[in-house]
């Protein structure tokens, strides 16, 4: 069976490291047992892997072309390896510390490249905007996205993530979303996984996503869950990441299961791999769905993946 993989970030920092200075990565896996990881809430603790990330990415020579050619292959290898088919990858819009690059489509190239040589598998992009950056550097992502045909034209859409403090930015860009999505690219906002329902009620109310990144808490909201299912929006559902969040303990609980039960679209995936140490296999396994469910939701994963741009 092959997969689809919805809901995944590139992490290029984090894999640079795993590529060239992986003697670093005991680092990260100590924050998750860290007193800190331990009392903090999800958001808390997604912050503090965050915060580590950055601390053990901040050697800038390691951003080269020859690791970045690299990194992708190494992603190629996982999707054989996993017998993926198919990602919707999240992506930085901007080229970030890879400073050899004149813009992130140079980074593109690179991708398109390596898949040239690898017929069976595709990968469609997703600008992914972190609305916990400061208003300036959000609006000249915006702009850039904006201003660039040549890069809105290699994107199949956005990916939004934002806590809730940051509601006043996504209030900020809204209409931008809306006009983006309303010129035929596709419009992607984590919800449902760090912060209450009253957010995500708020955020509906103004737009309506074609997919929905993690979505687990919506269902225990009657009215957001027949909302999903009625405007068919895919939640892509994330286990190992929402167990190490402690969002939901897939080990106790299995929302996969709640919302094909309800009639809403879902897919498995591995969201940040490198970061939660996971890999699609692992988190098939993570989902204990039955063979029947897992067919169902790899239809659901071609139904609802994006075409490549």
């Amino acid at each position: 069976m092959g997969h689809s993989i919805l809901h995944c970030h590139f992490e290029s920092a984090l894999r640079a490291l795993t590529q060239a200075k992986a003697n670093k990565l005991p680092a990260l896996r100590a924050v998750y047992t860290s007193p800190a990881y331990q009392r903090a809430a999800p958001a808390g603790r997604l912050t503090l892997l965050w915060q580590k990330v950055l601390d053990l990415t901040a050697d800038e020579e390691i951003f080269t072309e020859a690791t970045f050619r690299q990194i992708v292959q190494d992603l190629i290898g996982e999707m054989e390896i996993n017998s993926v088919e198919h990602i919707d990858l999240r992506i930085g819009p901007s080229v970030g510390r890879w400073h050899w690059m004149s813009s992130s489509i140079d980074g593109l190239d690179i991708f398109q490249d390596e898949l040239d040589r690898h017929h069976d598998l595709s990968i469609a992009f997703l600008a992914g905007i972190n609305m916990t950056k400061p208003t300036n550097t959000l609006d000249g992502i915006f702009d850039s996205l904006l201003e660039s045909g040549d890069l809105l034209g290699r994107l199949a859409g956005v990916d939004i993530n934002f806590l809730s403090t940051d509601i006043f930015k996504f209030d900020r860009y809204v209409h931008t979303l809306n006009a983006l999505q309303a010129s035929g690219l596709k419009v992607n906002i984590h919800l449902g996984e760090l912060f209450d329902n009253e957010v995500s009620r708020y955020v509906l109310s103004r737009i309506t996503p074609d997919r929905i990144g993690h979505g687990v808490l919506l269902l225990q909201d009657k009215k957001l869950s027949d909302f999903i299912r009625d405007h068919e929006i895919c939640l892509d559902m994330c286990p190992t990441s929402n167990t190490l969040l402690g969002v939901v303990d897939w080990g106790q609980d299995n929302p996969a299961r709640r919302a094909l039960d309800l009639g809403i679209p879902i897919s498995i995936n591995p969201d940040d791999p490198l970061l939660f140490g996971t890999d699609m296999t692992r988190e098939i396994r993570n989902s204990r769905l039955r063979d029947d469910e897992l067919g169902v939701i790899a239809a659901y994963g071609r139904k609802y993946r994006y075409e490549i741009k």
